[in-house]
C-alpha cells in the first residue's frame, strides 16, 4: 500500500499554469459571437481539460449551435495538435509542452478533428467519470484481479471521483488507498502502465510483473528495456544472475512521469504505489530529444 503521504501529496499538488485562447483559425469564420481575453488559470495535473470552468468563461463567445444546428462542441488544441480530453492535462502537456509556460491551449469549435479525437457530446463530466472510472477499474484488475474494486460500494466510486473534480485529496485517498493495497502482502499480479510516444501514438501496454521469479523487484529500466529498448542502455552486462541489471537513458531520449526525469532502477511497484494518476495507471512519457508528439506544421 501507498504510505509516503508526502509524495502522495507532492505529486497531487502538482500545478500547470494554462493559457486558453480563441484560436487565430476561428476568427473570421463569423462562427464565434465575440472576441474574448486570453484566460490564464492554474490547474492540476491530475485533472482534464473539460472539468475546467473554460466554457463557462467564454460562453459569451461560444454559440448555442452550430452552423449545421447541431449543439456546438468545444474541442482544444496545441499548436496544431488536437488534444485528447480523456488523457490527464500533466500528460498532455509533457507530451507536447516542451517544458514552455504558461502552455498555451487553443479552444475551437470548428473543423472537429474526428480522425484524431472522440467527441465528448454535451454530458461532458459524466463522459469523463465513466472514463476514468473504466480505468479504475482496468486496473484494479490488472493488480488484483478486481478483488479490491469489486468490493467498493457505488457511493465509495462517487467519492472517488469527486475527490478528482473537486481536487480533494484527502476524499480521494480515503478510498484510493484500498486500490493501492498489497493483498496478503504480495506485490501486484502486474503493474497498470502506459507508455506513450506521441498523443495520437499508440500507446503500449503489456503484462509486467513487479517482481521476478527469483523475488528481485523490477525498475523502471527493465521495464522499458522489455518493451522499448531502443530508449535505454544496459550498463551491467554480466551473466550473473544475483546482479540487479542497472540502466540509463540512451541518447537521444527522455523519459518522464508527472514531468519528472525518474531514475531508472527506481523499483517499478513503487513508481505504481506514488506515482500513478488518479486513474491508478502509471504514465510513462517517452520522446526523442527535440520531438515532441505534436502535430507537423501543414505544408
Amino acid at each position: 500500500m501507498a504510505n509516503d503521504r508526502e509524495v502522495l501529496r507532492e505529486v497531487w499538488d502538482g500545478r500547470l499554469p494554462i493559457k486558453f485562447y480563441i484560436a487565430e483559425e476561428e476568427k473570421g469564420t463569423g462562427v464565434w459571437l465575440m472576441e474574448n481575453e486570453p484566460y490564464y488559470i492554474l490547474v492540476p495535473r491530475m485533472t482534464y481539460l473539460p472539468l475546467l470552468p473554460v466554457k463557462k468563461h467564454f460562453e459569451s463567445a461560444i454559440p448555442v449551435t452550430d452552423t449545421d444546428n447541431q449543439p456546438t462542441e468545444l474541442w482544444f488544441s496545441h499548436g496544431n495538435t488536437p488534444l485528447k480530453w480523456h488523457l490527464p492535462i500533466g500528460v498532455l502537456y509533457d507530451l507536447v509542452g516542451d517544458g514552455v509556460l504558461p502552455w498555451e491551449v487553443k479552444l475551437r469549435i470548428t473543423d472537429f478533428p474526428a480522425e484524431k479525437i472522440s467527441r465528448l457530446g454535451s454530458s461532458s463530466d459524466e463522459n469523463v467519470r465513466s472514463s476514468f472510472i473504466s480505468n479504475v477499474k482496468e486496473a484494479g484488475y490488472m493488480k488484483h484481479r478486481g478483488a479490491v474494486m469489486q468490493h467498493l460500494l457505488p457511493d465509495q466510486h462517487a467519492q472517488l471521483w469527486r475527490g478528482v473534480h473537486r481536487d480533494k485529496f484527502d476524499d480521494f485517498w480515503k478510498i484510493n488507498h484500498r486500490l493501492m493495497e498489497h493483498i496478503d502482502n504480495a506485490p501486484y499480479r502486474c503493474i497498470p502502465f502506459r507508455i506513450y510516444t506521441g498523443v495520437h501514438e499508440r500507446y503500449i501496454q503489456k503484462f509486467f510483473k513487479p517482481m521476478t521469479d527469483d523475488e528481485k523487484l523490477t525498475t523502471l529500466g527493465q521495464l522499458l528495456k522489455q518493451f522499448m529498448p531502443e530508449s535505454v542502455v544496459e550498463l551491467d552486462q554480466t551473466e550473473d544472475p544475483d546482479i540487479i541489471r542497472s540502466y540509463e537513458v540512451a541518447e537521444g531520449f527522455k523519459i518522464k512521469i508527472h514531468g519528472i526525469e525518474t531514475p531508472l532502477n527506481t523499483p517499478i511497484q513503487w513508481l505504481s504505489e506514488h506515482l500513478s494518476h488518479a486513474d491508478n495507471f502509471l504514465y510513462i512519457i517517452v520522446l526523442k530529444t527535440g520531438v515532441l508528439g505534436e502535430e507537423p506544421l501543414p505544408s
